[in-house]
């Protein structure tokens, strides 16, 4: 196929996710309350998910999968923000881990995702014990942040440090052991006050016997031909985060422009009528529109690269973490504004901007969010050596 057709026959499919994600957008925005009170995806919702196709977006096409490109990908994850940040976490967190399918073993690949209501869930180690044992491993440990664990059918646990998987020369975070969700133990620890929607309990397991083809080590390279070959899913993840950010500080400026135009305070004028409002909102679109054009050319530069594929120049890495990072930093600007011009009507918990506040400073506290990778971006710039950088 030609490279025009292929890009139009990538567009079309893109259109079409974008054109079911809007009609998902209605249902989702009815649910997000529910979604937050409950902390987790209702399970009509996730239903209706599935039967669209929203937690396979970057899933290889052989798997029936929609393996979309990462802008059109990007722009379905901040679309669904608008709606609720909630959904659009899990969704970006479940996609990306589609993208194991390349470095995992292809038979266990195929037993995780033969059907289109598998879904991948996952968590940092808090910890892990592993022994051998006869045909596999024994394994005990607990694992936490699960986000979307409610509606995830498998989770993928990170077996850290030295332990029976290891390997010379093997990165000691590339250990995995994937095991089904009906063998772990829930642990109920998601009281919080952003996200509260993506119900990321941790969860446990004790003296579980792991079957030997149930692990594995990412070494690194897919198997997996496409557009995201080459880049790494602390990228993924990174850009999807800010496109979660950048939806929902987006959803919080266009409800707080039509709350302008209705809400006129004790001993004022219209909102609308004031300076300093007008001020705030111009700021505002000026904050947006360039937080998201440095995301957006992040990501052109890094698809762009001559070496996407193998490994990419530290440059690129560090422009995209960035980008991501200032999405998310400045996304959180926005929404403070919108919250202080709303007045008394965002403090209500049945507020959108209430449940947006609260769920953009969640954000930020997540590792991409991180005021701390400024000093890292600046000490690259300035041609500093930065060993501990997290970028």
């Amino acid at each position: 196929m030609a490279k025009k057709d292929k890009l139009q026959t990538g567009n079309k499919m893109a259109n079409s996710v974008l054109q079911v994600t809007h009609k998902l957008n209605h249902v989702i925005s009815l649910s997000a309350d529910s979604i937050a009170e409950n902390k987790r995806l209702p399970e009509e919702l996730v239903r209706d998910l599935i039967a669209s196709g929203m937690f396979q977006l970057l899933l290889p096409k052989r798997m029936g999968g929609r393996q979309l490109d990462l802008p059109e990908y990007l722009s379905v994850i901040e679309n669904i923000a608008r709606a609720d940040g909630s959904t659009a976490w899990c969704l970006n967190q479940n996609n990306v881990l589609t993208t194991f399918a390349g470095v995992m073993p292809k038979y266990l690949a195929d037993e995780i995702w033969s059907k289109n209501n598998n879904i991948l869930a996952n968590g940092p180690p808090v910890s892990v014990h592993v022994v051998p044992a006869e045909g596999g491993y024994r394994l005990t440990g607990e694992w936490r942040l699960s986000s979307g664990f409610a509606h995830a059918t498998w989770l993928l646990a990170l077996i850290p440090g030295d332990n029976p998987l290891a390997e010379a020369n093997i990165d000691i975070n590339k250990q995995y052991m994937v095991i089904p969700k009906s063998q772990a133990e829930p642990v109920d620890d998601w009281h919080v006050g952003g996200l509260r929607g993506t119900g990321s309990n941790s969860f446990k397991v004790k003296n579980l016997f792991v079957p030997e083809d149930r692990a594995f080590i990412d070494k690194g390279k897919s198997s997996e031909k496409g557009s995201l070959q080459g880049i790494s899913r602390e990228l993924l993840f990174a850009s999807g985060f800010a496109s979660v950010a950048l939806g929902i500080s987006r959803a919080s400026l266009d409800e707080t422009i039509e709350i302008t135009t209705q809400k006129t305070p004790q001993d004022q004028s219209l909102l609308r009528d004031q300076e300093f409002v007008q001020h705030q909102i111009g700021y505002a679109e000026a904050l947006w529109k360039s937080a998201k054009s440095f995301a957006k050319e992040s990501i052109a530069d890094l698809l762009n690269n001559e070496k996407i594929g193998s490994r990419l120049p530290k440059d690129i890495n560090i422009q995209v973490r960035l980008a991501s990072t200032h999405a998310i930093r400045t996304s959180a600007m926005i929404v403070d504004i919108a919250y202080n011009l709303c007045g008394s009507h965002a403090v209500y918990e049945s507020s959108p901007i209430h449940r947006r506040f609260q769920d953009i400073h969640a954000i930020t506290q997540q590792i991409q969010g991180r005021m701390t990778h400024y000093v890292t971006a600046g000490k690259y710039f300035m041609g500093i050596e930065d060993e501990d950088g997290l970028l």
